[in-house]
């Protein structure tokens, strides 16, 4: 996942009051600066006071018809210089009163976008502007689209009421996700009630003063819960309270959201959200994504029928029961799955840790990069916010060997801890700008365990690491465009593509060379470990299906209420739906930029697996991964998707890699 945000554009090097550098930067180099409370309130009204100055000069240029774009990306890196490193800090700060000042700061200035795209002397100027190249069209086009989806074509009564609505869906999708990030939800069980576990998980894990277990629900510690515990009543203790994360307040803040999702639709002239959201991105319309659905859940739904009854045997050999008489609970899928692996494939994810130390695996990510791209990662010292982070210069390596050009930065988040951002995501704090020379950063932020990873958390270090490297290998002219500044529904197609490379002989050779002493997986445990990830695609591709359906209903047609919706479309799956649970309280991508979007996961894997196919079986190949550096990932959304991919295949893409890999063909 990668994160979206209004004020995500370049950033100016700024540094905190009182922090100082253990050596100096890299000429060029941008810096995160790492804010306290204190100096993100003395700061914000200020920097939000100098913006406001800034867009009032640009729209008094008499001249800005030849040099607007060039003012709106100044605009974008002055807006960002400030409010992005404060809206990473709303998410990693490693206190409360940092992320609170910053929540809050954040609030202040995110309406800032709606003023400014909602100018009507600044949309007039962008109108005027003439375009030099196809880059300059390309940017315009984008400007013209956000001036006109914020409101700034409208009549002044729907503009302005159009600007309430942006501002207060701001404030909703991060009240949204800081009850998500802090939610202080245990589940308190006994020793005996952990069976299964292993003994460095049990270890790892907090006790209160009786010696019971007091579990949090960070990844680390639910998804090895659920996939090894032996007692189905735990399970369902600690799957329960996931499910319920965020509360009925974030439910509150969802239906207040869809309801003005739809209104500012209707403002634009359209009968609803998902035909307003999706004629900006690469499906075009509700019609073409319910098609790609369907196709989806036509070819998934036999082989879940398949899967299901497979697990549901295994639960009646555990219990020695009939198999009539034994029902599946969705707190058993993740145990089940696994001890079908382990039986059918001898995979025990638990003990892949032994294979996927987690600094290794990190060094593993880089390496593959530095390789395929021709690129070199530097460790570098850098103020941080939380001693585990690590800080790394990208630079050139040319094919002489020697250190080339500063590219970029790369910070690393990768430890839980409380109050964190809970899932796993790339921010692109500091997107590049060839025409001011602003250099990219992108920090990565994860929960993993940090003394190794199983083989599906190597898989999601590579996704989100895909997305780190889209972002700092771009060098796009303007900063909007930079990185992952992409259509929703590529955006994560080169992250997608890059999970391939946590599971080839070839490219896991690059991991044995770097931890000599790791167990390495034999060609046959290779083998086993592919036929172990297919198993339960069903399962997963008709969940995917179902969280796309889900966006797509509350997003098409009336607004409805998101957990009666959910619950309907819950009960009409196999597994039904568990009385007690509010799963869109804590749906984040419904409130994070996914809205009518949660489609793209899977729009997005198919141009990923099709470009896959250019390396030809050979994930190594610098040669091929140079091209897809410079046609793709250094393009950003200066180009079209659909040129980009077609440039880079020398053919229109196709989706039926895409449809072999979900039904287990490939």
């Amino acid at each position: 996942m990668t994160i979206s945000h209004r004020f995500l554009g370049a950033t100016a090097l700024l540094l905190a009051a009182g922090t100082t550098l253990a050596q100096a930067p890299t000429p060029g180099r941008t810096l995160i600066p790492v804010f306290d409370a204190a100096t993100i309130k003395q700061r914000c009204d200020g920097e939000l006071a100098a913006l406001r100055k800034t867009v009032a000069r640009l729209e008094r240029n008499k001249a800005a018809s030849s040099t607007v774009l060039a003012g709106m990306n100044r605009l974008a890196l002055q807006n960002a210089s400030f409010g992005n490193p404060v809206y990473l800090l709303a998410n990693v700060a490693t206190d409360k009163a940092t992320r609170d000042a910053a929540q809050e700061c954040v609030e202040k200035l995110t309406p800032l976008s709606t003023e400014i795209f909602q100018s009507r002397a600044l949309f007039e100027k962008v109108l005027a502007a003439k375009p030099r190249d196809a880059v300059d069209r390309r940017y315009r086009q984008d400007l013209l689209d956000s001036f006109e989806d914020t409101g700034a074509s409208l009549p002044e009564a729907k503009r302005a009421r159009a600007k309430i609505i942006e501002d207060e869906l701001n404030v909703l999708g991060l009240a949204y996700q800081k009850a998500a990030n802090e939610d202080p939800t245990t589940v308190t069980l006994a020793a005996t009630e952990a069976a299964g576990l292993p003994e460095a998980w049990l270890a790892a894990r907090k006790r209160d003063s009786e010696g019971r277990l007091v579990l949090g629900m960070d990844y680390p510690t639910f998804v090895p819960f659920m996939q090894n515990a032996s007692s189905e009543d735990a399970r369902r203790k600690v799957w329960l309270a996931f499910q319920n994360q965020g509360g009925p307040a974030n439910l509150e803040r969802l239906d207040k959201a869809l309801k003005l999702r739809a209104e500012l639709a209707r403002l634009h002239g359209q009968p609803d959200y998902a035909t307003q959201a999706l004629r900006r991105r690469m499906a075009g319309s509700p019609q073409a994504v319910q098609e790609f659905l369907a196709r989806v859940r036509g070819a998934v739904v036999e082989l879940e029928r398949r899967e299901l009854a497979e697990l549901r045997a295994e639960k009646a050999a555990l219990l020695a029961s009939p198999v009539d008489q034994v029902t599946v609970q969705r707190w058993d899928v993740s145990y089940l799955q696994e001890r079908v692996k382990r039986a059918k494939y001898s995979i025990d994810q638990e003990k892949l840790r032994d294979y996927f130390p987690t600094p290794q695996s990190v060094q593993f990510a880089i390496t593959v990069a530095e390789r395929l791209y021709g690129i070199e990662f530097v460790p570098t010292q850098a103020p941080v916010w939380h001693p585990d982070v690590k800080v790394y210069d990208v630079h050139e390596r040319p094919a002489g060997g020697a250190r080339g050009a500063f590219i970029g930065g790369v910070y690393l988040d990768l430890l839980p801890r409380d109050g964190k951002y809970n899932h796993a995501a790339a921010f692109p704090v500091t997107p590049g700008s060839r025409l001011t020379g602003n250099k990219p950063v992108s920090v990565l932020v994860t929960n993993f365990n940090p003394k190794g990873l199983d083989h599906d958390e190597l898989e999601t270090l590579l996704h989100e690491f895909g997305h780190v490297l889209h972002g700092v290998l771009s060098t796009t002219r303007y900063a909007d465009q930079s990185g992952t500044s992409v259509k929703r529904d590529f955006v994560e197609a080169p992250s997608q593509m890059f999970e391939e490379w946590a599971r080839r002989p070839e490219t896991l050779a690059v991991l044995a060379e770097i931890c000599k002493e790791c167990p390495r997986l034999s060609p046959e445990q290779l083998k086993q470990l592919d036929a172990a990830r297919s198993f339960g695609r069903g399962i997963r591709y008709s969940r995917q299906w179902q969280y796309a359906s889900y966006d797509m209903q509350l997003h098409s047609g009336a607004p409805k209420e998101a957990m009666p919706t959910w619950v309907a479309l819950e009960r009409s799956m196999p597994l039904g739906f568990v009385e007690g649970t509010m799963f869109p309280a804590n749906f984040g991508h419904l409130m994070g930029g996914y809205a009518a979007g949660y489609y793209g996961y899977m729009w997005s894997e198919v141009m990923a697996l099709d470009m896959l196919s250019a390396f030809e079986g050979k994930l190594m190949d610098g040669k091929t991964g140079r091209r897809y550096r410079e046609l793709i990932l250094s393009r950003g959304g200066e180009v079209p998707p659909q040129e980009m991919v077609k440039a880079f295949l020398g053919r229109e893409p196709n989706p039926e890699a895409f449809f072999s890999e979900i039904t287990g063909r490939r």
